[in-house]
């Protein structure tokens, strides 16, 4: 039975050492806060993947008295070989203190976990000078005589970075950069390398944490992918109709229509970030106080998703290539019947056609036709245009979650941008995709389904090589910019 890896974040407090234990434990439990003082007891957390727990790290207050403890060791210690000992005693001999009066009771609880066996990780501020006040932390944590490793965490900038690799190589045997808010897997799969240097025991444990990150990052992608295609097949095919009682009523039902069906896509939509948030474990990520887009418009409103979607060029190259003309955007008909702007233009080329939707999209009329009963019908849409604004809507709320750090508390932000995303298919596969997209309103079939996660997991693998790739590229070792900031 492999031991389980430990290590306790230790450190000044305000230096970041909840938010390293959110990052690589992937828990948005961690309490964390700009305010000193924040962590006043040590609190273990594991990284666990499909159940099983790979490593252990225990977040724990911040130094408050170091150089009255260390003065007070000195005193209890004739020569090296006492010390770990006279840190024993101190416990013991201030933990009643502590209790009664809180002296010293951050020091005790900071070093009960690595009495315990866990390896030390000493986390400090590379944005702020060095000071020797540290050293008193630095040599309270070389007497227990733990396996220890220093972090540098660049909160507000890299400036004295060399200066503390300096002064902590002195101290501990390794010593890396590490910016929690940075949720690169390369970042993270290096930390853990370094973490396998301290204990030979634990890098069977610590490899096969790794080999577990790699493929749970995979299975976030083609699981968000499967999210995504699931999520257009079932909105690019509804439709929703409404009984027509009277002509006098046609405005009334229609506006009720359009009411009805923006309320679903805003509930679909909804529905399917819900479940990019639990996929990607930040369910309680605050992202309702953040739209998309503050001043996205009315869905509906044709006339502005040139805005968000792809180039009006783009689209109708796309179109032409794929051989099929887009549709109208409200399918309204009669007595049950779809009046399709599709088949209005199904005489003119896809491309023209395209080009005359989308230049002049006021001008598409179409009348009522009454055939048996009288309704008015709304769905489903078909214009190609629509199809890609909801599909890179998706894709960049998947892709902030994804790399949406767990150690960062601030609300989820999500930036348009549709067009790039097709950057990572090459023109058989946009074409393929475009296939498919086209055809969604008719409802696509499991293998179409399967066709269009492939592609799209194949999208969201680009963006996050491209993130991992500008990662690794970045010189780390003794260079002082290991981070960007």
């Amino acid at each position: 039975m492999n031991v389980l890896p430990r290590f306790a974040i230790v450190g000044h407090p305000n230096k970041g050492k909840s938010s390293i234990v959110a990052a690589l434990t992937q828990q948005g439990q961690v309490a964390i806060s700009e305010l000193s003082g924040t962590t006043t007891q040590s609190q273990a957390f594991e990284l666990r993947i499909q159940g099983d727990a790979l490593y252990s790290l225990t977040d724990t207050p911040g130094f408050q008295r170091p150089r009255q403890m260390l003065e007070w060791l000195q005193q209890q210690t004739p020569n090296a070989a006492e010390r770990l000992a006279a840190i024993e005693h101190f416990i013991a001999t201030f933990t009643p203190v502590a209790t009664q009066s809180g002296r010293f009771k951050d020091e005790i609880e900071l070093l009960k976990p690595i009495l315990a066996g866990a390896n030390i990780i000493y986390v400090v501020d590379g944005s702020v000078p060095y000071s020797p006040e540290y050293e008193a932390e630095m040599t309270i944590l070389q007497w227990t005589g733990q396996p220890r490793m220093a972090l540098i965490n660049p909160i507000n900038g890299d400036h004295y970075i060399d200066d503390w690799r300096n002064a902590l190589g002195q101290f501990f045997s390794v010593v890396q950069v590490f910016n929690p808010m940075q949720t690169a897997m390369q970042e993270q799969l290096r930390i853990l390398q370094a973490f396998a240097l301290l204990n030979p025991l634990w890098q069977p444990a610590l490899q096969a944490a790794s080999k577990a990150i790699k493929n749970q990052n995979q299975q976030q992608k083609q699981q968000a992918g499967a999210l995504i295609a699931r999520y257009l097949a079932t909105i690019l095919a509804y439709q929703h109709s409404i009984p027509l009682i009277d002509k006098s009523l046609k405005s009334v039902t229609q506006n009720s229509l359009s009411q009805h069906y923006s309320a679903y896509l805003t509930n679909q939509e909804q529905q399917l970030q819900q479940d990019l948030h639990s996929l990607y474990a930040h369910n309680n990520l605050d992202a309702y106080n953040t739209p998309i887009d503050t001043n996205y418009p009315d869905l509906l409103d044709q006339s502005y998703w040139y805005l968000f979607g792809l180039s009006r060029t783009k689209l109708i190259a796309l179109s032409a290539s794929a051989g099929a003309a887009a549709g109208a955007l409200l399918d309204l008909g009669v007595g049950g019947a779809s009046l399709m702007a599709g088949s209005l233009l199904g005489g003119i080329s896809s491309a023209a056609a395209t080009t005359w939707l989308t230049e002049n999209p006021e001008k598409v009329r179409i009348k009522n036709l009454p055939i048996g009963g009288k309704q008015l019908q709304i769905g489903p849409v078909t214009h190609l245009q629509f199809a890609f604004v909801l599909l890179g809507r998706a894709l960049n709320y998947q892709h902030a979650l994804a790399t949406h750090s767990h150690a960062n508390r601030n609300a989820l932000h999500v930036n348009d941008n549709t067009e790039h995303w097709l950057n990572g298919l090459n023109k058989t596969q946009q074409l393929k995709l475009t296939q498919i997209l086209q055809k969604a309103h008719k409802r696509l079939t499991d293998a179409d389904i399967s066709q269009c996660q492939m592609l799209v997991t194949q999208l969201i693998s680009d963006a996050s090589d491209n993130i991992n790739a500008n990662t690794h590229n970045r010189p780390h070792g003794n260079h002082p910019k290991e981070q960007d900031h």
